[in-house]
């Protein structure tokens, strides 16, 4: 399994997801603008990221469901919603 994905949205980068060797999680890291808002979060597989990548395209905010994005670890925690 490859340690980075790129993570499209519409046709435009949204960001990266790279593999944390010590959490085995993926960690976003943003290409474009809309998207800063997902910069640091940990999500459990790429397809994660994806998925609140589309929402935060489609619904201009994140979910407000925490279990589809984990705060990195030591970071203060953030509310989606």
């Amino acid at each position: 399994m490859p340690d980075a994905y790129v993570i499209e949205v519409g046709g435009r980068t949204a960001g990266i997801v790279a593999r944390d060797s010590h959490s085995h999680s993926f960690n976003f890291f943003s290409a474009d603008r809309p998207f800063n808002v997902m910069e640091g979060q940990r999500f459990s597989d790429p397809l994660a990221a994806e998925r609140v990548a589309r929402m935060l395209a489609k619904h201009g905010s994140l979910p407000r469901h925490r279990e589809l994005a984990r705060p990195r670890q030591g970071a203060a925690p953030r509310r989606f919603g």
